[in-house]
């Protein structure tokens, strides 16, 4: 660490004798780097005191640099240089090892690299894989635990989920705007570690604080995670279902690769596409991805048939709307209004399902009245009395008598406010890691507020602004996305955070806001829901491999800075050496966005999205047309909500490639037909979890499957980008 610290100094040393000894920012850092030298010879492991003051320091610093704008390189290297100087001087207790956090930061850079890299050419995301590179490494440098690779996958899923959450605004920007002036004064390396470093850290907490309401889902893409992790340190036969599975898919999806390779111009990502290309365009058919299929069983048989239903819908607009186009790309397709339409009414029907099953939850509630006058009864055969069979702490009688609380009491936030910074550990070890829901308002009103002042007041980077309005009205948004998009991939393994674009309506409308102000704030709010989603996804991945939701939070923030410092230097190396949008990097998503964005601006003229794609015909009789989509979207959702189904995985499928949903089809019939054997409802089935031999050991085998196709893309894609550098 000296050596790496002592570089620092040197470039910062440079840096004063070119004549930049005027910035007060390098000053700063010439200091800073001096004394994390020191400190890296002489400085005994330091406190979680220590750690906050860092912490607190760098954030002052940051602040400071980017307020009088001269956040430039060396600011942000010294500014990563303080947090990884306390990651790494801290004496960890198990599982955050001083093993597991590098570990983690390795693979993390490892798979932050390929998600980028995967975004920017294909626009597909695998996070999938990563507990195979961590295990590999933990049981290089000493004994394999689960717990110490749960942090592993924390850290690097983390980084990777957190650096493409805004990866998509800088290829559109620069895509979409032509001056070359404007786009290298909006994208340099110092803006794009602010609004991903921002939008990561007040983002964790969004979602933290209603983590319950997502615990009995059945979590597809987390589940075999969680199997691989557990079953490479348990018994032998554990770890021979898994190896099967992997051996398996490893080998299909290989050889795969390799005929695709060997015969140029060949594509077998599906079937029929790949015997007939000319019919068939490669999102219609059966997906060739053991992973998809896998993931099916784990998603569940009835949620994959309503998934499959929206899919259906898809295939039938293609059909009957767009002409079986075989030449058809699928980000052409999802532009249609009507998938638009049908998709945004079952979001309604969903949002309203939940309100509705608030009211009737709330129903069942006691005020304090009551419960003291029920209470105080010493008729033990009243019906409407109750009794504590065992002991409970005071503070949970008011949970198990359903007594409701205020969200927002003033005097108790300030009571729990003393609480958290007087001893935060008891803190939370008395409300079982539970935290208030006013702290999910908290940490947006700090995003608002930071927002407010460097894109509306202060504007350091090119002048970009961003109209305060925007800010305040917009920002609340996410809390409602973030929500949905955590139900979609807690109930289908799938991330389906487009509610989040839906702020392009009023800011176009009410604003007028330009394409590069309204793309980067879009971001930050997409950003925002993906940090609170890496926490929620490890909170459920370490209550499945038995990790402690602190040691979880711990990781997941150690991701964030990961994904912030190197994350942002990887895609900023991309953008000045291939650009975006090109032959080298396509960037598909980014096209997608941008072109989102681009139709929306006709709102300006009181025009909704897709009206202009029929100019000839009456708006009115578009307008009804349209909105008889939504409608119908919504009565689709609420009878699936009233018969107990799940409405957003028929959105989901809407908004899939068929293919994709087709292939899961597999994986949901194995499930259906291992129910069917058991002869269990679904209330059993939940309760009776892994004791089944059967489906135990087909849990395995589907979990070796899902890990075996991403460790194949995973070096697939490596070596493709090695190649393509000129490396080899």
């Amino acid at each position: 660490m000296a050596g790496l610290f002592a570089c620092g100094l040197l470039y910062t040393l440079i840096a004063v004798a070119q004549g930049r000894w005027t910035d007060p920012a390098v000053l700063i850092a010439v200091i800073i780097e001096t004394m994390l030298v020191y400190a890296s010879w002489v400085e005994e492991p330091i406190t979680k005191k220590g750690i906050s003051q860092l912490v607190l320091a760098t954030i002052l610093y940051i602040s400071y640099a980017v307020l009088l704008n001269i956040l430039t390189e060396v600011a942000v290297m010294a500014a990563g240089g303080m947090l990884l100087f306390a990651a790494l001087h801290v004496e960890p207790k198990f599982p955050m090892t001083k093993r597991a956090i590098l570990t983690g930061i390795v693979v993390g850079v490892i798979m932050t690299f390929l998600g980028i890299y995967l975004a920017l050419k294909l626009g597909i995301i695998y996070f999938v894989g990563a507990e195979m590179l961590g295990a590999l490494i933990l049981g290089v440098f000493g004994k394999y635990t689960a717990e110490e690779n749960t942090v592993v996958v924390a850290i690097a899923n983390s980084s990777s989920m957190i650096a493409i959450g805004v990866l998509i605004v800088f290829p559109a920007i620069d895509i979409f705007i032509l001056d070359d002036l404007i786009v290298n004064s909006i994208i340099t390396y110092p803006f794009i570690v602010f609004v991903t470093g921002v939008s990561a850290i007040c983002g964790m907490l969004i979602l933290a604080p209603m983590r319950d309401r997502f615990e009995d889902e059945p979590w597809p893409q987390v589940r075999p995670q969680a199997e691989c992790i557990i079953a490479i340190g348990a018994d032998e036969t554990a770890k021979k279902d898994v190896l099967t599975g992997l051996g398996a898919s490893m080998a299909w999806v290989g050889a795969t690769r390799v005929a695709e390779a060997a015969i140029p111009g060949t594509s077998l990502s599906s079937v029929p596409h790949a015997i007939a290309p000319a019919v068939f365009p490669d999102w219609v058919g059966v997906s060739n991805s053991p992973l998809m299929a896998a993931m099916g069983f784990f998603m569940g048989w009835k949620r994959v048939l309503v998934l499959v239903t929206g899919s259906v819908v898809s295939l039938l607009i293609w059909v009957l709307l767009e002409g079986a186009n075989p030449l058809l790309e699928f980000g052409t397709h999802l532009q249609r209004p009507e998938i638009l339409y049908l998709a945004l009414g079952v979001f309604a029907s969903v949002i309203a399902g939940d309100v509705l099953s608030g009211r009737r939850h709330e129903k069942d509630e006691l005020s304090p009245t009551e419960f003291e006058d029920i209470s105080n009864k010493d008729d033990e055969s009243d019906p409407n009395g109750f009794m504590i069979g065992h002991p409970h702490k005071a503070s949970d009688v008011p949970r198990l008598a359903r007594i409701p609380k205020e969200v927002f009491d003033w005097e108790e936030i300030k009571r729990e406010i003393r609480e958290m910074v007087e001893n935060p550990r008891e803190y939370l070890k008395s409300r079982r890691g539970q935290l208030p829901l006013w702290v999910a308002f908290v940490s947006l009103g700090i995003f608002m507020t930071i927002t407010l002042l460097v894109f509306w007041i202060f504007t350091p980077f090119g002048g970009l602004q961003i109209h305060f309005g925007l800010i305040i009205l917009g920002s609340p948004i996410v809390l409602a996305s973030a929500y949905f998009t955590a139900r979609a991939i807690s109930e289908t393994g799938m991330l389906a955070g487009y509610i989040s674009d839906i702020i392009a309506i009023p800011a176009i409308l009410l604003f007028r806001v330009g394409f590069a102000t309204i793309t980067v704030f879009m971001s930050m709010l997409g950003a925002l829901q993906d940090s609170a989603i890496a926490l929620l996804v490890h909170l459920k991945l370490g209550r499945l491999t038995g990790v402690r939701g602190r040691d979880i939070a711990k990781a997941v923030f150690i991701g964030a800075i990961l994904g912030t410092f190197v994350g942002s230097a990887i895609t900023y190396v991309i953008f000045i050496t291939y650009g975006f949008g090109g032959t080298d990097f396509p960037s598909p998503a980014a096209q997608l966005f941008g072109f989102l964005v681009i139709s929306l601006q006709g709102l300006g003229d009181l025009t909704l999205p897709g009206m202009r794609i029929w100019p000839e015909v009456s708006p009115f009789i578009v307008f009804v047309y349209l909105f008889s989509f939504g409608v119908g979207g919504y009565l689709a959702g609420r009878e699936l909500h009233k018969k107990g189904m799940s409405a957003i995985s028929l959105a989901v499928g809407l908004l899939i490639p068929p293919a994709t949903a087709v292939a899961m089809l597999f994986g949901g019939f194995v499930d259906y037909r291992l129910k069917k054997k058991r002869g269990e409802s679904e209330e059993e089935e939940s309760q009776a979890g892994f004791l089944d031999p059967l489906r135990d050991k087909t849990t395995r085998l589907l979990s070796g499957v899902v890990a075996g196709e991403a460790i194949v893309t995973v070096v697939w894609v490596l070596f493709s980008a090695i190649v393509f550098l000129g490396i080899l």
